[in-house]
């Protein structure tokens, strides 16, 4: 393995990691507060991130090139063709992933903590630190998931981070350019790494589960 592809491969794992986990977070937080409201808007708010799991991917991608551009709201920190675009836009697609996964496991095992919680009398100020103890195993399934989801995203990551060498190419936009070039011996090398990493995050899933 040349220097080059192993810089793509921990960029990769560096970029979609870093989303991963800010998503993971986010999503768990944002899963957990709506579970604890249950107000009239719970289910309508939970339909609209289930329905963002199934909007294109490059939409998230055009969103954040919009708010990066010159002319966009977030324009004047010049962060567009740059790492932090392509974090920034993994995580907007991968924060619905996560909220609705963590939201169907919060519906079922949820439920019954919660419902332990409240014999045993513990102080709503615990409740999350019960329900992450609790449920750190399933948690840490949905983080593998969303990283499986993230480190094999390709258009997004193209239109805002340019596919720019040493800065922001990585695995699926090298094996864009690659193929595209002709050159199928690289691209099938990252491929095949994809592909190993992928087996290993299923496999990696399947025993946390």
């Amino acid at each position: 393995m040349n220097t080059e592809i192993l810089e793509i491969v921990l960029l990769s794992l560096v970029l979609t990691g870093t989303a991963s986990i800010l998503s993971s977070i986010f999503g768990f937080f944002i899963s957990l507060w709506l579970f604890f409201r249950r107000d009239k808007f719970y289910k309508k708010i939970l339909d609209f991130f289930r329905a963002l799991t199934g909007v294109p991917t490059i939409i998230f991608g055009l969103l954040v090139l919009l708010l990066l551009s010159r002319r966009g709201f977030l324009g004047s920190l010049n962060l567009l063709f740059t790492p932090t675009a392509i974090v920034i836009a993994q995580f907007l697609l991968l924060l619905p992933l996560v909220v609705t996964l963590c939201s169907e496991l919060l519906e079922g095992e949820g439920v019954k903590i919660l419902r332990t919680c409240r014999v045993l009398h513990i102080p709503k100020s615990q409740l999350k630190k019960v329900f992450f103890r609790e449920l750190k195993t399933r948690f840490l399934s949905i983080f593998l998931i969303a990283f499986a989801r993230g480190i094999s995203e390709v258009g997004s990551v193209m239109l805002v981070g340019g596919n720019i060498k040493g800065s922001t190419r990585v695995m699926t936009t090298y094996i864009a350019l690659s193929t595209s070039m002709g050159n199928y011996d690289t691209s099938l090398t990252i491929a095949l790494i994809l592909f190993i990493l992928s087996f290993s995050l299923n496999i990696a899933i399947k025993r946390v589960s």
